[in-house]
């Protein structure tokens, strides 16, 4: 690992246990570091994303569906080149037919078999997905089987999956042979939360894995991946017919949206599933999130939000 990259990683790490926690900020300086420069990137083409939302259904500070949506829509609208729609529980299928990418982050209502027919074909034609933290869970199972055809992953049940939260103490390992996350640290630290042991289809390939306390950077990523304890599907990369899908379990606290770092891996995956390099989407790393300081983050645990309907 870059020495920068090492100066980064003690920057963002907390000695506090506590899940429901954000990250210190960190210098500008150093962020720019992994993002590269970019005043004058831009896209290789006009992108038309959809953003997939539901209602919020825990309480505030975790899965605001409605507000994280809020929040990137208008930074996405900032990058030229892009348009942004919405759509509410399930896409109609002209907003299918519209879009190049959908990002989903909502807890999945039921689907039909047919609405399920058109998610496939918009991936298998060549549309890109972007899925976060628990647009991975519907049940029954055979629904469940359905979902993972269209995102690779999916929850295959209380019984058969695992969840849980995860501290600092406990890192993320990043896959940085893999083009999505070449160039970044190793590992990173967040207190957020993760599924693991879902459903997993054979073109997956497993790029973030929560590790322990007692794995280190010293060993590979797949020997962590594979390491007692750890639990995989963190992030994770998908392919099928022509589309692509970039996906992750974690994103629970809405805090995490506005830790740069977060940040920086949800845009790389956009520009991987887009096929697009990353930088024209590096403004979203520092918007609305840097001090007058140089610092960018929050340091606002951002528990006392009141969840929303629509």
């Amino acid at each position: 690992m870059k020495h920068s990259a090492i100066i980064l990683l003690c920057a963002i790490a907390l000695a506090s246990p506590l899940t429901a926690q954000p990250n210190k900020p960190v210098s500008k300086a150093e962020l720019l570091k992994l993002t590269g420069k970019f005043k004058k990137a831009s896209l290789s083409k006009d992108v038309r994303i959809l953003w997939l939302y539901g209602p919020e259904d825990h309480r505030g500070g975790e899965h605001d569906y409605i507000r994280i949506k809020e929040l990137f829509v208008p930074l996405l609208k900032k990058i030229p080149r892009i348009s942004v729609d919405e759509a509410y529980q399930f896409p109609s299928q002209a907003q299918f037919d519209k879009a190049d990418l959908l990002i989903q982050y909502l807890h999945q209502p039921p689907i039909t078999d047919k609405q399920f027919a058109s998610y496939q074909k918009f991936v298998n034609d060549g549309g890109r997905v972007v899925s976060i933290h628990e647009s991975c869970i519907i049940r029954p199972i055979d629904r469940a089987h359905k979902l993972a055809g269209c995102i690779g992953c999916s929850w295959k049940g209380n019984k058969d999956s695992r969840w849980s939260k995860f501290s600092r103490d406990e890192p993320l390992f990043l896959n940085t042979k893999h083009p999505v996350f070449a160039g970044l640290p190793k590992s990173i630290r967040f207190n957020d939360e993760s599924y693991w042991e879902m459903i997993q289809r054979d073109t997956v390939e497993v790029v973030g894995v929560v590790g322990t306390s007692a794995n280190t950077e010293a060993q590979s990523f797949a020997e962590v991946l594979s390491a007692k304890g750890t639990r995989g599907q963190a992030f994770w990369t998908y392919t099928s017919g022509k589309g692509r899908v970039f996906g992750t379990t974690t994103g629970h606290f809405t805090y995490t949206y506005h830790d740069p770092m977060y940040r920086l891996l949800l845009v790389r995956g956009i520009a991987w599933a887009l096929e697009e390099k990353p930088e024209a989407f590096m403004p979203i790393v520092f918007a609305g999130i840097t001090d007058d300081k140089g610092m960018v983050g929050t340091k606002d645990t951002m528990m006392n939000y009141k969840n929303r309907k629509k």
